[in-house]
């Protein structure tokens, strides 16, 4: 390559009548020896080819430097130093008649000019060898560019795929394109440019629609439901160019605008479905592919605007979302289903401390301590004797709380066996186990928000006590089989009818979770130690009873509420709810008599001479009384379901304190 520098004397610099007659000796010197010239002023280093309007692209000022240069080895050095010789002795400067003129073209070149850089439209020049050779200031702001890094670079630089260097070749014209620039919707005018009959040059007209009156919003608009889609959403002009992807598609196959937008759909998917409607004009629907390693099923549409085709649009979704959807959908459905079944199960629940009936001093400093409660959200622990109505208490501490109009879910630790508790407790993942064919979330899951009763935790193993503490305390869990952890907002509540402290110092209950557990205690007075409410609770089980039953009994006679009251209730309310029951089943008028009581109650003075020592006057501990009234029990009904269908316990308690006190039982009992 030969090049040589020259010096523009001329007081109006390259200006139009001298840029013309360099063009016309260019033309004449590449002509005599088939070889192309090129020009370039410093500091640009990007060769255009001698053009009027690469010339006057250039600006070249009075005694401002430009390169003449060939890239030919024979005949490029003689070229070059033809034109230089010319423009440097033969050009020489003008008379006065030719200043004047000179100066009149300059006024209307600087009128152009300004025009030009002022006009609220971007424009982009290229000339014959598809160099940049003019562009605005409106374009430049557009594509984020200063003049320096794009001027006679290749169009290809600044616009991907650009359809300016075919005009150059077949002439065509392109009106009201529509592009995505730098996130503007933007209309695109091009055409070429001819000097006479021959293309010279395009040019290319850009418009930022999107800040039109009324478009501007409606254009938000559109990109802001595109980018919040999940679906990965793809535009294909008529041209078979990509115009737009959203965020999401983007994101998924780890590009950048620069990577697709503007880019051949032929290029880059030449067998795909998009390709397919762009030759056959008719949608494609819910096909399943397998996209740069990425499963996904998409839609594929031709889209018509006035019965004109105007590109395709393709909507896909990964086949793992669509999984992922599937399975939270069916999360919910079973949550769904669990919460009706609770719903059903306590559709009479009242939530108010009024109706836990009873009047005795030991009872309303119990309630007092649940209405403190329900002003929390610290654990509480309920601790009374089966029957007492713990659950009630937990139930209405739940629902005079902030968090009442979330889930109150109940746990009995009892009666889980110790294989299911954890998996119960914190749900399981599908396979997670043999007959684990879908997952299902854990009752700490289904309480989110809400509070979680823990009833009988004294009968919890310490294993499964290790992983409560740890859910307690890092108000995280994991489900059985699960590899991420879920964070939980869970009140918990918990009640016994055993003494934990005891535990604690046998080792049968761990210390650091009993303290986690026992913030608030609230210990519920056994029903023979408030025999004033038995009274109330009879006439409200009366009234309960009556509606369940169709019955209209009014009450129970003086004999029969005696023995009631003498009655030392080791089933506490419970069992006092289950032999009102009984007895509005038996009686057979509107008043319940001694009659209709159990044979237990109704002989209870020759029972109580039997069950009730003392020693010297004074009474022996409480488990003693238990003790005999269990074997009296048992010695009677032979069974631990009878047994404690008679006490009013279930048939674990029976089992758990026959062992307590040695009681010995016959295989066949069992």
């Amino acid at each position: 390559m030969y090049s040589r520098e020259i010096i523009i004397r001329d007081p109006n610099g390259l200006h139009t009548r001298i840029a013309a007659l360099m063009v016309n000796k260019a033309s004449a010197i590449i002509h005599k020896y088939s070889t192309n010239l090129y020009i370039t002023k410093p500091p640009f280093k990007d060769p255009l080819g001698i053009s009027m309007l690469a010339l006057l692209s250039l600006r070249v000022r009075e005694n401002e430097t430009v390169v003449i240069s060939s890239k030919d080895d024979s005949f490029g050095k003689v070229a070059v130093d033809e034109l230089c010789d010319y423009i440097e002795n033969q050009m020489e400067v003008s008379p006065q008649v030719m200043k004047d003129i000179d100066a009149f073209i300059e006024e209307s070149k600087i009128a152009n000019d300004q025009i030009f850089e002022n006009l609220p439209i971007g424009i982009v020049v290229i000339d014959i060898d598809c160099n940049i050779t003019n562009i605005n200031k409106y374009a430049l702001n557009l594509f984020g560019k200063n003049y320096n890094q794009i001027m006679g670079k290749s169009i290809e630089l600044l616009i991907k795929n650009s359809e300016l260097p075919k005009i150059l070749t077949a002439g065509d014209k392109h009106f009201g394109l529509l592009h995505q620039v730098n996130n503007k919707t933007v209309m695109v005018n091009e055409s070429p440019i001819y000097s006479g009959n021959k293309i010279i040059g395009a040019v290319a007209i850009y418009q930022d629609i999107s800040d039109l009156v009324g478009m501007k919003e409606l254009n938000e608009k559109f990109q802001k439901l595109l980018g919040m889609s999940h679906d990965l959403i793809c535009f294909v002009d008529e041209f078979g160019k990509i115009s737009y992807v959203n965020p999401a598609y983007k994101k998924y196959f780890s590009l950048e605008d620069r990577d697709i937008t503007g880019r051949k759909l032929e290029d880059i998917s030449p067998y795909g479905y998009r390709m397919q409607v762009m030759k056959n004009k008719s949608k494609i629907e819910n096909i399943r592919q397998n996209k740069d390693g990425i499963d996904i099923i998409s839609t594929v549409e031709p889209i018509f605007i006035d019965e004109q085709f105007k590109g395709v649009i393709s909507t896909s979704k990964p086949v793992d979302e669509i999984k992922d959807l599937m399975s939270k959908l069916e999360k919910s459905e079973q949550e769904l289903e669990y919460y009706k079944e609770e719903l059903l199960k306590h559709n009479q629940l009242t939530s108010s401390f009024k109706d836990i009936i009873g009047t005795s001093t030991s009872l309303r400093e119990a309630l007092y301590l649940c209405t403190k409660a329900s002003m929390t959200t610290s654990t509480v622990m309920i601790s009374g004797e089966s029957g007492t109505g713990k659950e009630l208490i937990a139930k209405a501490i739940h629902y005079n709380s902030s968090r009442k109009d979330k889930p109150f879910i109940k746990v009995n630790s009892a009666a889980i066996p110790e294989s299911l508790l954890e998996s119960e407790l914190f749900g399981y993942e599908k396979g997670a186990f043999t007959g684990a064919y879908k997952s299902k979330p854990g009752k700490f899951s289904l309480a989110n928000g809400g509070t979680l009763f823990l009833d009988e935790i004294g009968d919890m193993s310490i294993s499964m006590q290790v992983k409560l503490l740890r859910a307690l305390q890092e108000r995280e869990i994991e489900a059985l089989g699960g590899i991420e952890t879920q964070k939980i907002d869970v009140r918990v509540i918990t009640a016994t009818n055993r003494d934990l402290e005891k535990m604690v110092k046998e080792g049968s209950f761990r210390e650091d979770l009993y303290y986690r557990l026992n913030v608030l205690t609230i210990p519920l007075p056994p029903l023979r130690e408030r025999k004033e409410d038995i009274s109330l609770l009879t006439e409200a089980f009366i009234k309960k009873f009556n509606k369940k039953l169709n019955k209209a009994v009014k009450g129970i006679n003086s004999q029969g509420l005696r023995l009631l009251q003498n009655y030392s209730w080791p089933g506490n309310v419970r069992e006092l709810e289950n032999i009102i029951e009984r007895a509005l089943n038996l009686c057979e008028g509107t008043i319940i008599t001694e009659d209709d009581l159990p044979s237990y109650i109704n002989t209870l003075p020759q029972v109580k001479d039997e069950l009730i020592n003392t020693i010297n006057g004074e009474l022996l501990p409480f488990e003693e009384y238990e003790r005999a009234i269990i074997k009296l029990a048992m010695e009677k009904y032979k069974s631990y379901n009878k047994a404690g269908k008679a006490l009013g316990l279930t048939h674990r308690t029976i089992s758990l304190k026959c062992s307590k006190y040695n009681i010995e039982v016959s295989k066949s009992s069992k």
